[in-house]
């Protein structure tokens, strides 16, 4: 049994929340373990499963814990937070916070534009556009599915290029559309049956999901993005200034 001191004026379920963190922290708790239900939890604090509840509840807020709907609480296995002040990319986030960065490339086709993409690249619907599908590891634990749209007449290139260090837009520069922008609208979202797949997660987990149009210089939309992110794992980090 955990030894809570009931008689120091700190709060139970705090002692239960501070427990549990030094054992994150300290290992005891390995990212991705299950946590012990609330009731075995509540027996080895000697403490009610309320309690239990209310310093888990404070974790999971922190992010240190998340819950699997019908599965359990468990350690989160790692958290990547990307700045959304400035366009970056994927190796940059890495080389910041430190993990081993992995792009695995899941498809590279000609597919004719839909409403939504054509909209986004200021074509005609039915146009032909590139469309690359790769998937994010951080740390080999997969973070972002990634569907980018690029008009094939303007960059017939993308269909030969290397894609597993670089994004598709700092290739685009290469052949001369100069980056200057990008508009994002972030939301959250349910997991599908293929984005749980390959994310690891349970249909319908929550996600956060990004759509970003990214501008030449020119004002011309070059690139759309719609980024599917691990709801557990990933957070945008924005600075609002008054």
């Amino acid at each position: 049994m955990q030894t809570l001191n009931k008689s120091d004026g700190v709060a139970l379920y705090v002692q239960v929340r501070e427990t549990l963190r030094e054992q994150i922290n300290g290992g005891q708790l390995a990212p991705g373990q299950k946590l012990p239900a609330e009731e075995e939890l509540a027996a080895q604090f000697g403490v009610s499963r309320m309690t239990v509840r209310q310093g888990i509840s404070d974790l999971t807020d922190e992010g240190l814990l998340y819950r699997r709907r019908g599965a359990g609480t468990f350690v989160t296995q790692f958290h990547v937070e990307r700045d959304h002040n400035k366009l970056t990319d994927f190796f940059q986030t890495a080389r910041l916070e430190g993990f081993e960065a992995e792009v695995r490339l899941l498809s590279r086709e000609v597919v004719p534009a839909k409403l939504l993409i054509a909209k986004a690249l200021d074509i005609q619907e039915g146009e032909p556009v590139i469309r690359i599908q790769t998937l994010r590891l951080a740390n080999q634990v997969p973070v972002t599915l990634y569907d980018e749209y690029v008009a094939y007449l303007l960059c017939p290139e993308l269909l030969s290029e290397e894609l597993h260090s670089r994004p598709a837009w700092q290739i685009l520069e290469g052949y001369g559309h100069v980056i200057k922008r990008a508009v994002q609208r972030i939301e959250a979202r349910a997991a599908n049956e293929e984005v749980a797949h390959l994310l690891q997660l349970e249909e319908d987990a929550p996600i956060l999901f990004k759509n970003r149009v990214i501008y030449a210089e020119d004002g011309k939309p070059v690139e759309l993005i719609l980024c599917h992110n691990h709801g557990n794992i990933y957070s945008a980090k924005m600075i609002l200034v008054r």
